[in-house]
C-alpha cells in the first residue's frame, strides 16, 4: 500500500495506492508524476483535478470515496481510492501517525511511534501542494534480506494464509461490504474485519461465532459503552429481527453517552454468529442502514 496525503483549506486528501508492493514500486515513477498534477483550489468545497497518465481509467466514487483510478488491466493490478476527511487536529504530525497507524493495523503490523514518524514518511512537492508519502508493505510480503544491508528487499507477492486474509475469511463466511468499509486482517475468532474513519473517529466492524447467553452479552456490551444493565423483558422489546442466508436473527442498537454498538446475531446450526459495529454514536447513527445491509449479505459457510 503506498498512500499520499495533501491538505488544503482544513481538508485532508488521501490517495490510496492498493496492490502488491513490487507492482506498486514498479508504478511509482508514473505515480509520483501523478500527484504532482494534482491542483486543489483554496476552499474547503473545492475538488481536486489532475492529469491521469496514459492507459490509467477514472471511476466515480460513492459514499465518502470520490473515485477510483484503475492504472492497468494486468493480473497484478493496482487501484488508487482518492477520499477527503476533514484535519481533525491542529498537531499535523499526530494526525499524520494515527492515520500511518490505523492503515499498518488494516495490514495485520503493529504501531510505530512517534520518533519513527520521520523515517516512516516521506516528502515530495506537486504544483501547489507538499505531498506526504507513507510505504506500507503487510508482512507476508516482506522478507529478510540474505547479507547485511541497510535496505529490505521485497519478495514477490505470496497468497496470504487464511489467518492472513483481509475483510472475509472466506472458508467461514462472505458477504458484501460498502466501499468506504477497509478490510482488515482476518485472525483469531475474527472472520470478518472492516473498520473506517469518519473526521478522526474510528469506526470497527467485527463479526465472530462464539456462544453464551444473549441476555449476557448484550448487557456486557452495554457496559462497555457505559450504559446499565436491563432485564430480559426490556432486551425482548428491543430486539428488531433481520435476515441473512435464510436465517431469521435478532437485531439491536445501543447508543451510549459517547459510543454505540450494532449488532446482529445469528444461529446456524449450533454456532452463533455476532456481527458488530462499534464506534461514536453520532458517526453509527448515520451508519445503521450500511450496517444492516451488510449484516442481511452474510453468507455462513459449513453446517
Amino acid at each position: 500500500m503506498l498512500v499520499a496525503m495533501m491538505r488544503q483549506s482544513g481538508q485532508v486528501w488521501f490517495f490510496k495506492a492498493v496492490g502488491s508492493s513490487v507492482r506498486i514500486e514498479s508504478l511509482r515513477p508514473a505515480l509520483e508524476t501523478f500527484l504532482k498534477s494534482v491542483q486543489i483550489e483554496k476552499s474547503p468545497e473545492a475538488k481536486p483535478t489532475w492529469k491521469l497518465p496514459a492507459g490509467w481509467v477514472q471511476k466515480a466514487g460513492t459514499g465518502m470515496r470520490f473515485a477510483t483510478l484503475d492504472t492497468d488491466s494486468s493480473a497484478d493490478p493496482v487501484t488508487i481510492i482518492v477520499s477527503s476527511l476533514s484535519q481533525t487536529s491542529d498537531d499535523w504530525d499526530q494526525y499524520l501517525l494515527s492515520n500511518l497507524n490505523r492503515w499498518r493495523r488494516q495490514l495485520g503490523l503493529g504501531p510505530i511511534r512517534p520518533e519513527e514518524l520521520t523515517d516512516a514518511i516521506k516528502t515530495l512537492q506537486g504544483k501547489e501542494h507538499k505531498i506526504w508519502l507513507a510505504d506500507i508493505v503487510s508482512l507476508p510480503e516482506r522478507k529478510m534480506p540474505a547479507t547485511s544491508t541497510t535496505s529490505v528487499d521485497v519478495a514477490k507477492p505470496q497468497r496470504p494464509a487464511p489467518s492472513e486474509q483481509q475483510g472475509f475469511d472466506t472458508s467461514q463466511l462472505d458477504g458484501k461490504a460498502p466501499e468506504h468499509w477497509e478490510p482488515g486482517p482476518v485472525k483469531g475468532m475474527r472472520k470478518a474485519n472492516f473498520s473506517f474513519d469518519r473526521d478522526g473517529k474510528l469506526i470497527e466492524i467485527t463479526v465472530i461465532p462464539a456462544g453464551g447467553d444473549m441476555l449476557a452479552n448484550v448487557n456486557r456490551w452495554r457496559g462497555q459503552i457505559q450504559l446499565l444493565p436491563v432485564s430480559k423483558a426490556d432486551l425482548d422489546k428491543s430486539l428488531q429481527p433481520i435476515e441473512a442466508d435464510g436465517l431469521t436473527g435478532s437485531y439491536i442498537e445501543l447508543f451510549g453517552p459517547r459510543e454505540a454498538i450494532l449488532a446482529a446475531i445469528f444461529t446456524k446450526g449450533q454456532t452463533q454468529w455476532f456481527v458488530k459495529l462499534k464506534g461514536d454514536a453520532a458517526v453509527a447513527k448515520n451508519e445503521v442502514a450500511q450496517f444492516k445491509a451488510f449484516a442481511e449479505s452474510l453468507k455462513f459457510k459449513g453446517p
